[in-house]
């Protein structure tokens, strides 16, 4: 996965020495907070998250996020929110996180990530499970993501290299289908790509 690379303010250390655990792992929600283990000094973090919806890979990076905030030893209070595929309920839980005064707010999923950087621009947000930042309206003309934001995203450097395999798997395939969800930005995003290149190999694509 890449990671942004853009300074942020003083407070989104603490969402940084988190990222580890994000990137190396891969209904509305319980309002409840946890703790996390507890730490030298006063501080307790409020960590506030908002995951789009229940998956096996979202619930994955949720996971890996908590088990680097552990691992950090720092003490936290952990607001999970699930909006459960549901864009509109998005908004109203990052606005809620907000109001909450979270100290860092992980979205997990693009339209996480765009309705939690549209109710602030002070709170540090980390961003994962995205695959185009700048696509997606999270990053400036210049593709350096705002000034509260950084994260990994979860593009597939190696679409071409698995496309290949259609040559070898079905030699006589001349035309290859492409089904996406165009409610998606990640999904439309793949499609075109994958479009591209099955066409530079020479298939007829047809989208759907």
């Amino acid at each position: 996965m890449a990671l942004l690379n853009q300074p942020i303010s003083r407070r989104a250390m603490l969402g940084l020495g988190s990222l580890a655990g994000v990137a190396t792992l891969a209904g509305c929600s319980s309002n409840e907070a946890g703790s996390g283990s507890a730490a030298s000094g006063d501080t307790t973090y409020k960590i506030g998250v908002l995951q789009l919806t229940e998956h096996t890979a979202l619930d994955a990076a949720n996971d890996g996020f908590v088990k680097a905030l552990d691992d950090s030893g720092i003490s936290y209070e952990i607001e999970q929110q699930n909006a459960q595929n549901d864009q509109s309920a998005c908004q109203t839980i990052a606005q809620t996180l907000v109001n909450d005064g979270c100290d860092l707010i992980l979205a997990i999923a693009t339209p996480a990530a765009q309705a939690v950087a549209g109710a602030t621009t002070e709170i540090p947000i980390v961003g994962t499970a995205i695959t185009d930042f700048a696509a997606s309206g999270l990053v400036d003309d210049n593709d350096a993501p705002g000034v509260n934001l950084t994260g990994t995203s979860d593009m597939n450097q190696y679409m071409d290299k698995q496309l290949e395999l259609i040559d070898i798997l079905v030699p006589d395939a001349e035309t290859v289908g492409i089904m996406y969800c165009s409610g998606e930005d990640n999904s439309i995003i793949q499609a075109e790509q994958a479009q591209g290149i099955l066409e530079d190999m020479g298939y007829e694509v047809k989208v759907y």
